[in-house]
């Protein structure tokens, strides 16, 4: 699942917003100035005393001033703001606008639709959303495994293991090793192996170990382990990326947190 670079100041605030980590200052299109009337934000101008909920109440505010009942792409950003808030039906709402113009995915692409069906607890909507995806990333395993979860929910883990997408051997690290574990063919340490082993960068292990552990803690609540899903979960969140996934399991944590 790959996280498209944003191209406007609004997508700037927004992602400094989700992941409080440093990113480069992006320039707006010729003639976008009006189209993103909203403020630059940097990690440096983000009071540490306020919460992140009120950031992300603030952004909500000021798209809320800029979206109408016409299909945009600033529906897809307050989606992206509504999910990390919990509010997952009303951000699929907002995806299903986005999806019709296909901005910045259609209806096929947009696998963040899929995420909030699921945490929505729709599970066999999101489990068609990413069996459309993977015809348009067929070698994307965290999509797989995404659809194996859905189908693990309402079917069970046999039915999901039965169902699993076919998928060519050279993909990123360590989702090789977690498909062999979705599949009962592999184990716990082969995949935090998979994910230390040959990295080229800090950055690349702090991503690796991230997915690991997340992906673990994912497999592990399936199973009905809580505990030891809960634990993986926290562990991911040691190693943070700016990217979507991260809230994911911002909101495992605390939904796990609280069963």
């Amino acid at each position: 699942m790959e996280l498209r670079p944003f191209g406007f100041l609004l997508s700037s605030l927004v992602f400094v917003l989700m992941c409080q980590c440093p990113i480069a200052q992006e320039i707006l299109p010729k003639g976008a100035e009006k189209d993103a009337e909203l403020e630059e934000a940097s990690v440096s101008e983000i009071d540490s005393k306020t919460s992140r909920r009120e950031h992300l109440e603030k952004a909500l505010k000021q798209l809320n001033g800029l979206i109408t009942d016409k299909p945009s792409r600033y529906h897809h950003e307050r989606a992206g703001i509504l999910f990390r808030l919990g509010r997952f039906g009303e951000a699929i709402q907002d995806y299903d606008m986005a999806a019709r113009l296909g901005q910045p995915h259609d209806e096929n692409s947009c696998w963040e639709r899929g995420l909030a069906q699921y945490y929505s607890g729709d599970f066999r909507t999101a489990r068609d959303q990413f069996s459309r995806y993977h015809q348009v990333g067929p070698s994307d395993i965290e999509n797989g495994l995404w659809r194996f979860l859905c189908i693990a929910e309402e079917e069970g883990i046999v039915k999901a293991r039965e169902t699993m997408l076919e998928f060519p051997k050279k993909v990123r690290k360590p989702f090789p090793a977690l498909l062999a574990l979705y599949l009962d063919r592999g184990n716990a340490e082969a995949v935090l192996d998979e994910a230390r082993r040959d990295t080229s960068s800090t950055e690349e292990r702090t991503t690796n170990l991230f997915y690991a552990h997340y992906y673990l803690g994912k497999y592990y609540e399936i199973l009905d382990q809580k505990a030891d899903a809960l634990a993986h979960i926290r562990k991911a969140l040691k190693y943070e990326i700016s990217h979507f996934m991260f809230a994911c399991a911002e909101i495992d944590e605390k939904r796990l947190s609280h069963e």
